[in-house]
């Protein structure tokens, strides 16, 4: 979601149903009862799903929606705002989670038409940086994997200790400026009419970026074109999940201060001056394919991977994070 969290509304979520938003890395969706009525273990299971946000990341955690298969299917039932509210879940979360996350939101959102009286509650989690890693109540270090909060590993941990020192890269997807674009087929083509691939880095980390080696690869059964200086290998394969391996196109680009700015906190930096352009097999026309892509980013003391997806659906091609 590109929405700022103050503008959410009830309107929003059900949007969110109807477009079938699944749960990634940076979203998951919880029915009322996990965390009410409020019960010890309860406070621990929140305490876990937060930290696990932060500890990865960062993300947003929807209470009082249910959903099938990471799939949200409709507003849960909803909240009484006297019997929890946004101010208590606030305290319970800061007083379960050490150290506390600092700029944690929770936006209450009234339940206006679906169950009137009743609310949800949105919790965005920042990534920890300086104050990483954060600890669970049951004195556990989490993390997001598989849509699951799971246990860190201690080379997880010592990883996390090190973003206060060194920069955290990563990767963000927009076609045509938002995360899905229609896509036009002729009949004359073997491709789809080209949509603009925009890839820029992000760095979560308090410390800048000077140099940075950058990969990206994308499922070879996709087209791409005006890749401006980065460089292009084609008909590589690399593992995914369960050693299944995927065939690629890779584009890479070496990134220093020589001809470059240093890649600051809280900045995006394009990695092209021009989109690189996009086009789908004209065969994939009015059917549902996904297509796996993943990117890697290294510097000085970092190297961070993840995998992401191009979903055709409708004639509409949206990026999800994995």
């Amino acid at each position: 979601m590109t929405t700022p969290l103050k503008e959410w509304s009830e309107e929003t979520i059900l949007s969110m149903i109807k477009d079938r938003v699944q749960e990634s890395l940076e979203l998951d969706y919880k029915e009322c009862p996990a965390i009410f009525p409020l019960t010890d273990k309860k406070k621990i299971e929140l305490s876990k799903d937060v930290s696990a946000f932060a500890n990865s990341a960062g993300g947003i955690i929807i209470y009082g929606i249910k959903e099938n298969g990471h799939i949200p299917t409709e507003i849960d039932t909803g909240f009484e705002p006297n019997a929890l509210s946004k101010e208590r879940l606030e305290q319970i979360i800061n007083s379960n989670i050490h150290p506390r996350i600092n700029e944690l939101l929770i936006k209450q959102i009234e339940l206006v038409t679906t169950n009137p009286g009743h609310v949800l509650y949105v919790v965005s989690i920042p990534q920890a940086t300086t104050r990483a890693p954060h600890q669970a109540a049951d004195k556990r270090y989490y993390k997001r994997f598989n849509f699951e909060s799971v246990p860190m590993e201690d080379y997880e941990i010592r990883d996390i200790l090190r973003r206060a020192t060194t920069p955290d890269l990563h990767f963000n997807f927009l076609l045509s400026g938002q995360d899905i674009a229609p896509i036009q087929f002729s009949q004359d083509h073997l491709f789809s009419e080209e949509v603009d691939l925009i890839i820029a880095v992000e760095n979560r980390a308090e410390e800048a970026a000077f140099y940075a080696v950058m990969n990206v690869f994308i499922d070879s059964t996709l087209k791409l074109s005006n890749f401006g200086d980065l460089k292009m290998v084609e008909n590589l394969f690399i593992n995914f999940k369960d050693d299944e391996k995927i065939s690629v196109t890779q584009l890479s680009q070496n990134w220093g201060i020589q001809g470059k700015m240093p890649i600051f906190k809280g900045t995006n930096f394009r990695i092209t001056d021009t989109p690189i352009k996009l086009a789908v097999p004209k065969e994939h026309a009015d059917t549902e394919k996904e297509y796996i892509c993943a990117w890697q980013i290294s510097s000085p003391g970092m190297t961070n991977v993840g995998y992401f997806t191009f979903v055709l659906k409708n004639n509409c091609l949206a990026v999800t994070k994995l």
